[in-house]
C-alpha cells in the first residue's frame, strides 16, 4: 500500500495502536515505567548544573533558574533524538509486519515520533509547574506568551517527523547509519543552545567579527531550528516573553521544509526498501 495521507488516515486505527505498543514496549523490564522518560533529561540536567554552574559558575546567574532553563532543552532534544535513533531501524525491527500485511508503512516512523511526543508533553508538564512555582525575577508577569508553545509544538513535531521519514528509509539500507546518527546527534546538541543562551552566541559572534559579520553569523546559527525551539520554549514559560516575527518565519519555513521534504523521500523509496528487509 502506497503511503499517501490518504492511506494514514484510513489506517489511522494501526497508527494509534502502533503508538500504544510502542509506549508498553519501550518500558518493559522496568519498575519505573515512563518516568524513566522524564529521570533522563533531570539525572543530565543535575549533571550539566553540577559542572557549569558548580564547578565553573556559570548560568546560574545569567540563566536563572538554570536547572529549569537545562530541562526544557534536554527534554526537547530527547524527543527529537531518540525518535530520530529509532526511526532509523524501526522498518527492520517490524519487517515482519511489513511483509505480512499491506499497509502504509509510513505510519511507523510516525509512530515513533508520536509516542516519544506523548512523553514529551509528560516532561513538559512537570517544567511548566516547576516554573510556576520557580518563577524568576525577569518574568514580565504576562501570560499571553504561552500562547506560543503550542505553535512550538507543532514545529518540533513536524520537523522531528521530518527527518524521521528519511531516515527511516535509509536505515534499511545502511543498518550503521543509526551508530553514526548517535554521534552526529551529540555534537549537535553541544552546537544548539542548549547548555547556554541565543544571546550568548550573538556576544561571541559580534565580539569576533564585528558589525555586520557577526550579524550575519548569528543568523546563520538561528536556522538551527532547535535554537528557536529552546529559546522559544525559555522565553514563554520561563520569561513571559514573546520570540521575535521573524525567528517565527523562519521557524515556520523550515519546520513545513523538513516535514515536507521527509514525506516525499520517504514516499520516493517507499516501496524500494523492501527487498533490504
Amino acid at each position: 500500500m502506497i503511503s499517501s495521507w490518504r492511506a494514514v488516515l484510513a489506517r489511522r486505527d494501526l497508527l494509534a495502536t502502533l503508538v500504544a505498543t510502542d509506549m508498553r514496549v519501550s518500558v518493559v523490564g522496568s519498575r519505573l515505567g515512563w518516568v524513566w522518560w522524564f529521570l533522563d533529561p533531570l539525572l543530565l540536567m543535575l549533571v550539566y548544573w553540577g559542572i557549569i554552574a558548580g564547578v565553573f559558575g556559570r548560568g546560574s546567574d545569567r540563566y536563572e533558574p538554570y536547572p529549569l532553563f537545562l530541562f526544557i532543552a534536554l527534554a526537547t532534544w530527547k524527543h527529537f533524538a531518540a525518535s530520530v535513533s529509532k526511526s532509523i531501524g524501526v522498518l527492520r525491527s517490524r519487517d515482519r509486519l511489513v511483509k505480512s500485511i499491506a499497509f502504509p508503512t509510513i505510519v511507523l516512523p510516525l509512530s515513533v515520533v508520536a509516542s516519544g511526543f506523548v512523553y514529551f508533553l509528560a516532561g513538559f508538564s512537570v517544567f511548566a509547574v516547576a516554573a510556576a512555582i520557580w518563577r524568576p525575577e525577569r518574568h514580565t508577569g504576562d501570560l499571553l506568551p504561552l500562547l506560543q508553545v503550542p505553535a512550538l509544538m507543532a514545529a518540533q513535531v513536524a520537523v522531528t517527523a521530518g527527518v524521521c521519514m528519511a531516515l527511516s528509509c535509509f536505515g534499511v539500507v545502511f543498518p550503521d547509519l543509526r551508530l553514526v546518527a548517535g554521534h552526529v546527534l551529540r555534537v549537535g546538541f553541544y552546537l544548539s543552545p542548549g547548555l547556554y543562551g541565543v544571546d550568548l552566541v550573538r556576544e561571541r559572534a559580534l565580539g569576533a567579527l564585528g558589525a555586520p559579520w557577526g550579524e550575519w553569523a548569528f543568523d546563520a546559527y538561528m536556522a538551527n531550528p532547535f535554537a528557536v525551539l529552546f529559546t522559544g520554549y525559555r522565553e514563554a514559560v520561563l520569561y513571559g516573553a514573546w520570540l521575535p516575527p521573524h525567528w517565527w518565519a523562519l521557524l515556520a519555513v523550515e519546520a513545513v521544509a523538513a516535514f515536507v521534504l521527509g514525506y516525499r523521500i520517504y514516499q520516493h523509496h517507499d516501496r524500494r526498501v523492501l527487498k533490504f528487509l
